[in-house]
């Protein structure tokens, strides 16, 4: 994909965007320097409105002069928490703390796509919303700005959203219509048994033994109650408890994920392990409980946008996409209107950019950042 003369124009200022929020990173809705740093810089432009919601997240307006269309381009702002080791000139200056996600990438590309229609306002026809939005990868900062109104007034038609992605080769747009990111559910599971001597286990009831048998039987709701041509999964990534090793633990609490793309699937999952703990209750006298922590839909890209978009590529840069089990919470954007997410290839094996997304040695060609502007530019320009 070629870069224009206009967005080469915003190197300079992109790349420095980008370096300060690498060195600045901040976590889920606590962003507040990193929204005063995009507040100061949409303020130099001639937006119509600037509001902020949901504490940190920001809604940027610019009206077009003849609007059939209102189109709004979305980044996410919250970094990890992981210690950088990259060995950059400009790593985070917060120890424990790194954009290793490339969100810093995604606010720097809407802040020079925002500097381009500044330079281009009196040319533009439609009208153009730019929403910032913290905690993605915490609790989610999509569904508290849709309630505040992000997408209304003026009421958008489509959405669109990127993610840098080292899966895909620099300079390719990884892009397919239909489902292309998981649903998934964060869950809370806790058991609760009655302490007793480890000497004399037959006065208690042992959590961590139930906990051990609720961890197996659970793969089983995937592998005998589960249509096996259905993608899904569950992972217990953590449990606790337990006092000491000569007492029955009367606590344990697991930490885990579902992954489904569907929500009849995830349904079926969810009153599968509601029975399961049911189930428990009666075979080893524990009480359990199940909580969804944080819930986001199927990432569901509509196939008419998803082909305006590719009619704008080259066939050569355009990566087809099979449908990835990481998450995103740009599906409640997509719940209101007709959207596309897109992933940005940053992948490069000769400048050694092949690290994963959430390593602390994740980095990227900053160049990429140009393409991610020109593809928010082709995009309002065939509207």
């Amino acid at each position: 994909m070629k870069v224009s003369e206009s967005v080469l124009a915003l190197k300079e200022e992109v790349t420095k965007h980008r370096r300060w929020f690498h060195r600045h990173p901040e976590l889920g809705f606590d962003v507040q320097n990193t929204r005063d740093y995009i507040l100061a810089q949409l303020s130099q432009w001639d937006f119509d409105e600037v509001r902020v919601l949901a504490g940190t997240g920001i809604k940027a307006v610019m009206r077009g002069k003849d609007p059939d269309l209102t189109l709004a381009f979305r980044a996410d702002m919250d970094a990890l928490s992981l210690q950088e080791e990259t060995g950059l000139d400009f790593a985070s200056c917060i120890a424990g703390r790194m954009h290793a996600c490339g969100h810093d990438g995604h606010m720097a590309v809407l802040l020079g796509f925002g500097e381009w229609l500044h330079r281009h306002k009196g040319s533009l026809k439609n009208n153009v919303v730019l929403i910032f939005q913290p905690a993605e990868e915490s609790e989610g900062g999509a569904l508290p700005m849709i309630k505040e109104g992000v997408l209304q007034d003026p009421k958008v038609d489509a959405v669109f959203g990127f993610h840098i992605y080292p899966d895909v080769p620099q300079g390719k747009i990884g892009l397919s219509p239909g489902p292309i990111m998981a649903q998934t559910c964060e869950f809370d599971v806790e058991l609760l048994g009655k302490s007793a001597h480890g000497a004399m286990p037959h006065r208690g009831v042992d959590a961590l033994l139930a906990a051990a048998y609720f961890i197996n039987t659970l793969q089983g709701i995937i592998t005998r109650k589960i249509d096996p041509f259905e993608k899904a999964l569950i992972t217990i990534g953590k449990i606790r408890g337990g006092e000491r090793r000569n007492i029955l633990a009367e606590r344990v609490r697991m930490e885990g994920m579902i992954r489904t793309f569907s929500d009849d699937v995830y349904q079926s999952i969810k009153e599968n392990i509601l029975g399961l703990l049911q189930g428990m209750e009666l075979s080893h006298g524990i009480r359990g409980s199940f909580k969804e922590v944080v819930y986001y839909p199927v990432v569901d890209n509509n196939p008419e946008w998803t082909e305006k978009l590719a009619r704008l590529l080259p066939k050569e840069a355009i990566h087809p996409m099979a449908p990835l089990m990481i998450s995103e919470d740009f599906s409640y954007f997509q719940k209101e209107v007709p959207g596309v997410y897109f992933f940005l290839g940053c992948g490069n094996r000769e400048k050694g950019h092949t690290f994963p997304l959430h390593s602390n040695r994740f980095n990227f060609d900053e160049e990429v950042l140009l393409l991610g502007i020109q593809m928010y530019v082709n995009i309002l320009q065939s509207c």
